[in-house]
């Protein structure tokens, strides 16, 4: 008989939390339970999902749409980096051509 695994085994051997392992199942990424009023997974079809992942710091495998979309967020983040900056710069560039008049007494 294949050996089943309760919640606590998996979020140990998947290494997350609850909030994690929660939405990976919503979602539909992670194998459903086996479970009838309690979570149970196979132990075989975990170690299969596990190896289906991409490796710790190796880019995950994401469609060309999702690439211009996330290039697209990088790209309105910089601008408006850019933004802040060239602000920042044109109020000290008129702070220093406009010094403060001293009072004369």
């Amino acid at each position: 008989m294949k050996k089943l695994l309760n919640l606590q085994d998996v979020l140990d051997m998947c290494r997350v939390g609850y909030p994690t392992l929660y939405r990976w199942r919503k979602s539909g990424i992670f194998p459903e339970s086996i479970g009838v009023g309690k979570l149970l997974w196979r132990e075989d079809q975990i170690i299969e999902w596990m190896n289906r992942q991409p490796a710790p710091g190796v880019p995950d495998a994401t469609t060309p749409a999702q690439q211009r979309r996330k290039a697209k967020a990088f790209r309105g983040r910089q601008e408006a980096a850019d933004a802040a900056l060239k602000r920042h710069e044109v109020r000290r560039k008129n702070t220093n051509l406009n010094p403060r008049k001293e009072k004369m007494s």
